[in-house]
């Protein structure tokens, strides 16, 4: 059993894209989601349930803008978690910019539930934005901190540069209290020296209900590094935040370099388990897993090649010193006995009879496998990779950003085209029967 449970939040900038289609049957979003146990997609913009092999899915409403114009819808949450969870998790509270959830006790290492909350918080002067949001977080912390942990993970588009996000006792005159609340984490480090009001709201948010932020403080992260990346600039909007208690379990946090499928990185933290009981599965431990036997076809021709193969001198022989063995009747003696005769039985089985393939079958309707994805795809792909491991490892070089963009435009616009003129030569070709 695994020692640590993974939380992730990931800005997918809509779920359904033109040229790319339906991203969760990408395998760079399958690759990108696989190993992690619960992950808020925020800003899908669609009310349609995630259909992902092996996860389960909850989603909330789109939000609506505060104008009468006609626009696309926006927002969106939607929270994945692996199967294996399900009689673990309920939901607590899910609207349009939050979706609460809990996590039982009896998968952590604490006395203590976990409530999650995905959120998206559009920027403020987006037409989806609404003042009472911040009032309505900051409530809901207040009420369920007294229940259980709290992890708060999602795009809050608040850019928080190095506020800190509790009240410091530097400088005081009186005697410091040493309780456990009151506890100084870290300095938080932020290669995004911006701040504005959302970041400003989060921070007070942080001091009044005692949570903190992960990003910038946590091994995988001691530098903060940007989550948005635009052709402007980089940012850090999108976070994972705790309450103080839970902070000693958080092992590290990652901030993943930015790919071709959103706009954000997704971001990770793994949480400490409880490591002595094996609570997911409460079953007994399991004798070591061997392969299944190979499997036969069996058709018509089958009983005579088999027959045919029996009577063959290999086998008879084979059956010959099988039937003059003396086996004893303990079980050392039995267990050799059938051993001996299985093997027999299985040769006769593979001179004799096809045997069957396993086939898997992939869900996976990758951009890669279209017919339509040639050298030119994989090779502006490749270029596109690595500007973006660039990018991540220096974030505040404008030379690299502009290739980066340069680049990820191209490689749109050029799975663009090849797709549209896979489609033209298909109708031509019609057309001409």
């Amino acid at each position: 059993m695994s020692t640590e449970i993974s939380f992730s939040t990931w800005n997918i900038n809509g779920i359904f894209n033109s040229v790319l289609g339906d991203k969760t049957k990408n395998k760079d979003f399958i690759d990108s989601i696989s190993k992690i146990d619960f992950i808020f997609i925020n800003e899908t913009w669609t009310n349609t349930c995630l259909n992902i092999p092996g996860f389960e899915a909850i989603i909330s409403e789109t939000a609506k803008p505060v104008t009468n114009r006609a626009c696309r819808k926006s927002g969106g949450i939607s929270l994945l978690f692996k199967s294996k969870f399900k009689k673990y998790v309920s939901i607590i509270k899910n609207t349009k910019n939050f979706l609460w959830s809990k996590i039982s006790k009896e998968i952590l290492n604490s006395d203590r539930d976990l409530y999650m909350c995905g959120t998206y918080i559009p920027p403020e002067k987006s037409k989806y934005f609404e003042n009472k949001i911040f009032e309505e977080l900051e409530n809901d912390l207040v009420l369920f901190s007294s229940k259980a942990n709290i992890l708060l993970l999602g795009d809050l588009n608040a850019r928080t540069s190095k506020l800190k996000d509790y009240i410091s006792s530097d400088g005081s005159n009186h005697i410091q209290d040493t309780s456990g609340n009151s506890f100084q984490p870290p300095q938080r480090q932020n290669l995004d020296s911006t701040t504005n009001n959302h970041g400003k709201k989060i921070i007070e948010i942080c001091k009044s209900t005692d949570m903190r932020i992960l990003n910038g403080r946590t091994n995988g992260d001691s530098l903060g590094r940007p989550s948005f990346h635009s052709k402007n600039g980089t940012s850090s909007v999108d976070y994972i935040i705790c309450n103080q208690n839970l902070m000693p379990k958080v092992k590290h946090l990652v901030v993943k370099s930015p790919n071709y499928l959103s706009d954000h990185s997704q971001v990770i933290t793994w949480i400490n388990l409880h490591q002595t009981t094996n609570t997911i599965n409460n079953t007994p431990l399991q004798p070591p897993i061997s392969k299944l036997p190979l499997q036969y076809i069996w058709n018509n021709e089958s009983n005579e090649n088999f027959k045919k193969t029996l009577k063959s001198d290999e086998l008879q022989e084979k059956l010959s010193t099988f039937l003059e063995n003396d086996f004893s009747s303990d079980r050392e003696g039995i267990n050799k006995c059938v051993n001996e005769f299985e093997n027999i039985i299985n040769v006769a089985s593979k001179k004799s009879l096809k045997i069957k393939k396993k086939k898997y079958r992939r869900n996976i309707n990758n951009v890669a496998n279209k017919k339509w994805f040639d050298k030119d795809c994989r090779f502006e792909r490749h270029q596109l990779r690595k500007l973006a491991n660039q990018k991540h490892r220096d974030p505040n070089n404008t030379e690299i950003r502009s290739a980066y963009h340069t680049a990820l435009k191209d490689y749109k616009s050029t799975l663009e085209m090849k797709k549209k003129n896979f489609h033209f030569d298909k109708i031509q070709e019609i057309e001409k029967h």
